[in-house]
C-alpha cells in the first residue's frame, strides 16, 4: 500500500511539474508571438506612413481612404528636383543668389510613384497596404482631416489596428494583454505622424 501511495505521489508530482513547465513555456511562446506580430504590423504601418507623406507632398493633404492611397501609388507621380552645378564657396548659404546668377540650375521632373516607392515589392505592398496582418483580412481603420494648433490649421491622419485583430487566434486571456487597446499611427487630435509604439 505504501508503495502504491509513493507511485501515485511520484506520478502526481511529475504531472504537476509538466503543467508548470507547460504554463511557463506557453507564456514565453505567447510573448514571442506577440512581439513578432507587433513588428510585422509596425512594418506595414510604416509603409502606410511613407505612402501618406508622399501623398501629402503631391496633394497637399493626407488620404482619407486606402482607395485614395492605392490610386495615388498606382497612378500618380512625384516631383523630383535636381540641382545641376556646384555652389562656390563664396556663395555657401546663398543658394538663391547662385541660382539667380545661373551658377546652379534646378531641374524639375516627374517620376511615377511606383518607380520611387517600395521598389523591391511595390505590387505586394499596394495589394496588402490596408490589411491588418494576422487578422484574416480585416482592414485598418483610416481617417484624415485637419486640426488647429496655435491658430494654424495642420493636416493630420490616423490609422488604427485593434489588438483583437492583431492577436487573433492567440490565447491572450489572463496573460496581461489589454485587448481593448490598438496600435495607432498618427493622430486626429495632434499634428503627429508617429506611432503609439515609439
Amino acid at each position: 500500500m505504501k508503495l502504491v501511495i509513493q507511485l501515485v505521489l511520484i506520478v502526481a508530482s511529475a504531472f504537476m511539474g509538466y503543467l508548470i513547465y507547460d504554463s511557463i513555456n506557453g507564456k514565453i511562446q505567447l510573448e514571442k508571438e506577440v512581439k513578432e506580430r507587433k513588428l510585422v504590423v509596425i512594418e506595414r504601418l510604416e509603409q502606410v506612413k511613407e505612402a501618406q507623406i508622399n501623398y501629402k507632398k503631391v496633394r497637399g493633404e493626407y488620404a482619407k481612404s486606402f482607395e485614395q492611397l492605392r490610386n495615388f501609388l498606382l497612378n500618380d507621380s512625384l516631383i523630383v528636383v535636381k540641382a545641376i552645378g556646384v555652389v562656390p564657396d563664396s556663395l555657401i548659404g546663398q543658394e538663391a543668389k547662385a541660382l539667380a546668377m545661373g551658377i546652379i540650375v534646378r531641374d524639375t521632373s516627374k517620376i511615377a510613384v511606383r518607380e520611387e516607392l517600395f521598389k523591391e515589392n511595390f505590387q505586394q505592398v499596394v495589394d496588402s497596404l490596408d490589411i491588418i496582418p494576422f487578422s484574416g483580412g480585416t482592414k485598418f481603420g483610416i481617417n484624415a482631416g485637419e486640426v488647429e494648433k496655435g491658430k494654424v490649421k495642420v493636416k493630420v491622419f490616423e490609422v488604427t489596428a485593434p489588438y483583437t485583430e492583431i492577436f487573433k487566434g492567440l490565447k491572450t486571456d489572463n496573460e496581461g494583454i489589454d485587448m481593448t487597446q490598438s496600435m495607432i499611427l498618427g493622430s486626429m487630435t495632434e499634428p503627429s505622424i508617429n506611432g503609439n509604439w515609439d
